[in-house]
């Protein structure tokens, strides 16, 4: 009987076990794709460099390399949507839900949170630079609509392209690429930067505010139907 008991058990050390193990692996990944790109570094040394000796831990705990990006994107990401999402809330009760800047605010700001500091370095905004240049991966790291981690994301997107609705379908879809490439390298080169002490760098505040108010100038420039005409 105690025999049988014991098996049914759960096994919450183990549990705790394997949960560290995919978290370990998780951000060795993140620090090696940002620092040799993404196709710069095997599973296996992912593993190794998480302290596994077995060469398919990375495969046995994600399956595959799509789905190690996706938990990588998913670990950093939830945080922020979250942050997004009660961003959105506010700016919404407060009757700027609408408003350009509020809108690259709540792209750029929970972002800008993940980043490090000198002496505690921070690989994210690197690790989403590198994957964002190779547009097979797109779906990979989670850009698709429909996961949770970019829900307000997904609804930042829509609420920008009804901004510039006065622009042709291609070019306000455009736009908002550019946006989100032009941040997110900002944010990368800034995160990179941290590790040079030679550099003077911009406090994280100085940063975000510099960017914000680049990116809503992207937003802002030339929304009217005769620029949009001209542009075509």
């Amino acid at each position: 009987m105690t025999s049988s008991t014991t098996k049914q058990r759960p096994r919450p050390a183990l549990a705790s076990r394997a949960d560290e193990t995919r978290l370990a692996l998780i951000e060795c990944a993140e620090r090696l794709y940002a620092e040799h790109g993404v196709n710069g570094v095997s599973l296996r040394e992912i593993g190794a460099a998480a302290g596994q000796r077995n060469t398919g831990a990375v495969r046995y705990h994600f399956g595959s390399k799509s789905g190690l990006l996706t938990a990588v994107f998913e670990h950093r990401m939830s945080r922020a949507n979250t942050h997004r999402e009660r961003m959105l809330a506010d700016a919404d009760a407060d009757g700027r839900g609408e408003d350009p800047r509020v809108l690259v605010e709540t792209l750029v700001l929970p972002l800008a949170m993940l980043l490090g500091e000198p002496r505690r370095p921070s690989w994210y905004a690197r690790f989403l630079a590198q994957t964002a240049a190779n547009p097979q991966l797109a779906d990979a790291v989670g850009y698709r609509p429909g996961t949770p981690w970019t829900s307000a994301a997904v609804e930042v997107e829509q609420r920008v392209l009804r901004h510039l609705r006065q622009l042709p379908e291609p070019l306000r879809r455009q736009r908002f690429a550019l946006l989100v490439s032009f941040f997110t390298h900002a944010l990368a080169d800034w995160e990179a930067r941290l590790t040079r002490s030679d550099l003077h760098q911009p406090t994280r505040h100085e940063l975000a505010e510099h960017v914000i108010s680049l990116g809503t100038a992207m937003l802002t420039f030339d929304t009217s139907p005769g620029a949009a005409s001209a542009s075509g």
